[in-house]
């Protein structure tokens, strides 16, 4: 078979479906099953074929990390190619993160070529026999919704627009494509119809009258409800949560992530035993893991009311949380549902909502003494404190920013007021956060991106490849590495297991200290960005301040914050 002349092969035709189904960034890691796409690439600028950007990212992990702040940041899907096999395993990570949160990622891998001979695109190196899989899928079947190979001759703008579909339809989450070589490189001669103008996705499903009507009841007859969300909200959710519990005092509990303003008066902070033991009613919004049984408990009497898209979580293999009442349905419509439902139900009953709000505002003022206190007595701590730099941080950033959290600065001390001020990376592995920070800047250019985390996760994260993309791209960030020389969360879960065991005496544990400490502000430096090292909490400010300075010129910048154990 000779090479196709003339048309477009099916790769540029799968270019073409990407960028008509809304994806306009592909974050890519590339090997030899690329050649159909880098040639489509540049047949496409010779041609004018519409496609979308392909950025090029050294490492995968870094590239379906760039992904999940893309849509956090915009809350629109990107797309990720990486090589066969090889390049699926490498994502493991990452795209484990991606699933648990939810997060719409077009996944998709070359195969290694299907022939031996008789096409352009065979076989032609010996790595091509040792990188097949009997089943290459079954590396990310279980982190997917969905997963299949492109066969040849079927219409490429159905395939994706299935694959964009099902990952944009809640629960959201990634999906997988294999793509074989000679596959791509074949002409493409029917690549089916163009998708409709519609949102890509199912429309969320409304929760029923009936359940709303039934958990309405149920707040209304609370003397202490409590709304516990340890997700992230979108922006719908964030403003639709915000608006009930002003509007009806309900005190709100979350988790270390952007659901509610740092401003909202019945915001009360993390989730924690004795909040959760006061409630005689607990509404638990889209958490999967609202506490933690084996630290916190409510009380035995409490009444539980479940809201979620699949307020069961069955992605999860094993979770016991009871239920008076499970809701299905999207977040943002039930919580607008139930704030309607409550007008009726407590009109005339004024006196209810007053003691509840007499009773929140007791407990916020005393929640904003105690982190008063905390900043006071940390500003003088040296190593620097977690809390310390966490303050200096909303000192000195824009109200157009977001800071993107991995172990870095405790979310308790950093001021939210929009969903897309803090993105946290907590679903499972480490090395997310410096992936999350430049897929963020790339989604929106125009917000100031921070990525606050410690040295482990720092080192976790393929640091050169991504301070490289940030360079290539010009995707300047701010990265502040909370250097305290170990893995603390090692620590803390060993001490916390055997608290009066040996490793609760010692100074140094093993598989634990991450000593000798490197330079690591000097590993920016070496893609032209700004780096400096800070010790004493008295400079933090003004080297937060140079550092942001640097990233508004257009220079990345990290700073090696020499900091103090992490508390929490």
């Amino acid at each position: 078979m000779t090479e196709p002349t003339g048309g477009a092969t099916v790769a540029q035709s799968y270019m073409s479906a990407l960028k008509a189904c809304g994806i306009r960034h592909v974050f890519a890691n590339g090997g030899t099953d690329f050649a159909p796409i880098i040639e489509g690439i540049l047949q496409n600028r010779v041609a004018g074929g519409d496609m979308p950007e392909f950025v090029t990212v050294p490492h995968e992990n870094v590239a379906v990390a760039m992904a999940q702040g893309y849509y956090k940041a915009s809350g629109d899907m990107a797309g990720v190619m990486v090589h066969v096999n090889v390049g699926t395993a490498n994502t493991i990570c990452a795209l484990m993160n991606a699933a648990r949160d939810n997060v719409p990622i077009l996944l998709a891998a070359g195969r290694t070529p299907l022939t031996e001979t008789g096409h352009p695109g065979s076989r032609d190196v010996p790595i091509h026999w040792a990188q097949e899989n009997f089943d290459q899928a079954a590396i990310v079947r279980e982190h997917v919704k969905w997963d299949y190979e492109l066969r040849d001759g079927q219409p490429i703008n159905t395939l994706v627009g299935r694959a964009v579909d099902i990952a944009m339809t809640e629960p959201r989450g990634p999906v997988y494509l294999t793509l074989p070589r000679e596959v791509l490189g074949n002409p493409s001669i029917d690549p089916g119809p163009a998708p409709r103008n519609r949102p890509f996705g199912a429309v969320s499903a409304v929760p029923s009258m009936d359940a709303i009507e039934r958990a309405a009841d149920m707040i209304a007859a609370a003397e202490n409800p409590v709304i516990v969300i340890t997700s992230a909200a979108n922006a719908d959710s964030f403003a639709a949560l915000g608006a009930l519990a002003e509007a009806h005092a309900i005190g709100v509990l979350t988790g270390p992530q952007a659901a509610l303003s740092s401003s909202n008066p019945m915001n009360l902070g993390l989730v924690n035993g004795p909040a959760l033991k006061a409630a005689d009613l607990i509404v638990v919004l889209n958490s999967p893991v609202p506490w933690v049984p084996h630290a916190v408990q409510p009380s035995p009497d409490v009444k539980l009311v479940h809201i979620a898209p699949d307020p069961h979580f069955a992605r999860y293999p094993f979770r016991g949380f009871e239920m008076d009442l499970a809701v299905a349905g999207d977040p943002a419509a039930a919580l607008t549902m139930l704030n309607e439902a409550l007008k009726l139900k407590l009109k005339g009953r004024e006196a209810v909502t007053d003691r509840r709000r007499a009773r929140n505002a007791e407990k916020r003022a005393a929640l904003l003494d105690q982190r008063k206190a905390a900043i006071e007595a940390a500003s003088t701590q040296s190593p620097i404190s977690y809390i310390w730099a966490a303050h200096c941080l909303n000192e000195v950033r824009s109200a157009n920013s977001t800071i993107v959290e991995e172990l870095g600065v405790p979310f308790a001390f950093t001021r939210v007021e929009d969903h897309r001020d803090f993105m946290a990376t907590s679903s499972g592995a480490l090395g997310m956060g410096l992936g999350m920070a430049l897929g963020a800047r790339c989604a929106d250019p125009s917000r100031q991106v921070i990525c606050t985390l410690g040295d482990g996760s720092y080192m976790f994260g393929c640091p050169t490849a991504a301070h490289f993309v940030a360079q290539a791209e010009n995707l300047p960030t701010l990265t502040m590495v909370m250097n305290n020389s170990q893995w603390f969360a090692v620590r803390r879960a060993t001490v916390s297991m055997y608290p009066n065991g040996l490793a609760s005496q010692a100074n140094s544990l093993p598989i634990v200290d991450l000593s000798p400490s490197p330079d690591y502000h000097k590993i920016a430096e070496a893609f032209g960005g700004y780096g400096e090292r800070v010790d004493d909490p008295a400079k933090l400010k003004g080297a937060i301040e140079r550092a942001l300075d640097q990233v508004a010129q257009g220079r990345q910048a990290t700073l090696n914050v020499v900091s103090r154990t992490r508390l929490g």
